[in-house]
């Protein structure tokens, strides 16, 4: 029962119940004075008319025993009626000692301006009061005479509105100082609070000023020391894991990716082009004149040499192009990239148009050149690399060669105005297809299905990412974000046992209109479906205020976030800090290696890292049980991959359209049994 009521109501905070339980206090307080006040007044009053009535009866017995001979008893008569008719008796009577009453007379009760409510509440019961009237050394009769209580209930009603507003105030201006003092002692509850929040959000924060209450002020000194303590051990980490990462993956010279770290994402790429069907360029510049240089002129004049090309190529590559280089050899450059064949291949011609000018007697055999090739899905590193050498070579004797080996493998449009044409037409009709996969935690539970579409091109399918690089440069990579997000919506609303991962790219995050319109579409939801919103480290290291501003968007329509490729740039990953994010999915390069020790160690650290600041940590690209098992040993609270289940495709019906059983279901191919 306990556990019901608790669950029906969210319960109320110390600051209400202490302004709560004050205020009940000073009105419980306000009434009891208000009502001890009146009542003393009332019982005063009681009192006084007792007394007034029993003075009065003895003066005038003593004033009219004189006139006890005469049988009319005119004299008493007029000595009763002038003090009668004041008003301040209610009644009178003179009774012989026969039982005869000789003197009557009565006046009406009036309350004027008292509310019979409040004559009710406070009744007052004036007595009877008698005294005996002597003929000589003979009693003549009684006098009993009653005080009218009209008058006095006129007193006590003004006496208790003086005492309402005078009590009032008092206990006004007594609520407004103690709600002043419980607003300053309860301030650092609320500091403690938000500092609580913040280090749930992975930004620790101090609370440099202490409050005067002791014991409060322990409790900030040890949120303090707990805050300094986390923030402690993620710096260490971070920096562990940075100092791993350069001692394995780096060249000491440029900073850039080496060799190893080349082969494990162009390994990690290739499964990826297999399953979302995108396409990949590998490209390679190549410096031919660094052997004379480092010959002629020595190893520092070589070394400048090669940080001079790298520098020439980053402020090309640093304008919003995904471009991922690596050093392999001593005179060898190679990058990687998903974005579109034409915008590399504008980007490369400005390269070499820049080294021709570097070209000069002291690079005898010039400064260099670059030549780029699209990957094909079954193509090897060693084939790609080694036609790239070849390339440059022929490009050194040929300069007017283009810079891209042709190599045509996905059916698409030709030429700007048809893929114009296409995008208009897939943002029109949705013609999408629905695909996901799901994301499995050790105990064979669903984290959660990561849904993405695939566009269809004369019943072929396009790639995704030269679709949306087309889309970007047609100014078409908004609406074609809403129509996809749109779509995938619609197909997992009515399927909320699950929680569904949506993709969102560069282009939507740097857009207030997206975050705009995707806003309201959350708010429609209203949470009635759990969503995990992934984007790539790169967009995140890409556009930081952004991605805050979007995160805190998704955090407030109660959606959660994941950085997939994490760890697939250089950078520091200190960068976490004050990021409100709920996954990170490690780049594949790490988890497809994952049985190197070296690379298995790594995965540890930020498996550390992020668990530490209360992120889950992902692993994509398992391919056999046993990379999945190292994944899990290694630390990672969750996988995916083609071992576990391949990317499933949607079922369409013709009203409505959703996932299929089989993929609601998840039926794995094989189970973790970690």
């Amino acid at each position: 029962m306990a556990f019901v009521l608790k669950g029906k109501f969210p319960g109320i905070s110390l600051r209400l119940q202490l302004h709560l339980l004050i205020v009940l206090v000073a009105l419980f307080t306000f009434a009891s004075s208000l009502y001890l006040s009146v009542q003393s007044t009332q019982q005063y009053l009681n009192t006084q008319m007792k007394s007034h009535a029993q003075d009065a009866a003895t003066s005038l017995g003593l004033s009219i025993s004189a006139y006890m001979d005469d049988p009319d008893l005119v004299i008493a008569q007029t000595m009763v009626s002038a003090i009668f008719d004041s008003g301040y008796y209610e009644e009178l009577t003179f009774t012989n000692t026969a039982g005869e009453v000789k003197i009557h007379r009565q006046n009406p009760v009036e309350f004027d301006e008292v509310p019979m409510w409040f004559v009710s509440m406070f009744p007052l019961t004036p007595p009877m009061e008698q005294s005996e009237v002597n003929s000589g050394w003979m009693v003549a009769g009684v006098l009993a005479i009653k005080s009218n209580p009209g008058i006095a209930y006129k007193t006590l009603w003004h006496q208790a509105k003086q005492s309402f507003f005078s009590i009032a105030a008092i206990t006004v201006f007594s609520i407004l100082v103690i709600q002043l003092i419980a607003f300053a002692v309860l301030r650092p509850l609320r500091q403690i609070e938000s500092q609580a929040l913040e280090v749930g959000k992975k930004n620790f924060m101090l609370l440099d000023k202490l409050p005067f209450t002791t014991d409060l002020r322990s409790v900030v000194k040890a949120m303090n020391a707990m805050v300094s303590n986390i923030q402690r051990s993620f710096t260490s980490l971070s920096k562990q894991a940075d100092e791993l990462k350069v001692k394995v993956f780096t060249d000491h010279l440029t900073g850039l990716g080496n060799r190893r770290l080349l082969e494990q994402h162009f390994a990690a790429e290739q499964k990826n082009m297999q399953n979302h069907e995108s396409h990949l360029h590998i490209g390679m510049l190549s410096l031919h004149s660094l052997a004379e240089v480092n010959h002629l002129n020595g190893y520092e004049a070589a070394d400048q040499y090669i940080l001079r090309a790298v520098n020439e190529f980053k402020e090309l590559v640093d304008k919003g192009i995904e471009v991922e280089l690596f050093r392999i050899s001593g005179s060898d450059i190679v990058f990687l990239s998903h974005e579109h064949g034409s915008v590399l291949e504008r980007l490369l011609n400005m390269l070499n148009s820049r080294l021709k000018l570097l070209d000069s007697d002291f690079y005898t055999e010039g400064f260099g050149s670059v030549m780029m090739m699209e990957v094909d899905a079954k193509d090897q590193l060693s084939y790609c690399l080694s036609t790239l050498d070849n390339a440059n070579i022929q490009r050194k004797q040929q300069p007017d060669l283009p810079v891209v080996i042709s190599n045509e493998s996905l059916v698409k449009p030709e030429g700007r105005m048809a893929w114009n044409h296409l995008i208009q037409d897939l943002i029109t009709k949705q013609d999408f297809e629905l695909w996901a996969q799901p994301v499995v935690n050790s105990d064979n539970s669903i984290a959660y299905i990561e849904t993405f579409v695939r566009f269809i091109y004369r019943h072929a399918h396009l790639s995704t990412a030269e679709t949306y690089a087309m889309a970007e440069q047609q100014g078409l990579a908004l609406q074609l974000d809403q129509q996809v997000i749109s779509f995938i919506l619609n197909q997992v609303k009515h399927k909320p046992e699950h929680m569904y991962a949506i993709n969102l790219s560069l282009g939507a995050i740097g857009s207030k209109a997206f975050a705009d319109w995707l806003d309201k579409e959350l708010q429609q939801l209203g949470g009635k479906v759990r969503l995990v919103f992934e984007l790539s480290e790169y967009s995140v290291l890409k556009a930081p205020e952004e991605c805050k501003a979007l995160f805190e968007l998704i955090k407030r329509n109660r959606c959660k976030i994941c950085i997939e490729r994490f760890g697939a740039s250089m950078t520091t990953f200190k960068y976490l800090q004050g990021l409100n994010v709920d996954y990170v999915k490690i780049d594949g390069a790490y988890s497809t290696a994952v049985e190197d020790q070296e690379n298995r160690f790594f995965i540890k650290t930020l498996c550390q890292i992020c668990q530490g600041l209360g992120i889950k940590v992902l692993a994509p690209h398992i391919e056999c049980e046993q990379m999945m098992d190292s994944c899990f040993a290694a630390g990672v609270d969750a996988v995916q991959g083609n071992w576990l289940l391949a990317p499933q495709k949607a079922t369409e019906q013709v009203k409505k359209s959703t996932l299929t059983a089989s993929l609601i279901n998840l039926d794995l191919a094989h189970s973790p049994k970690f």
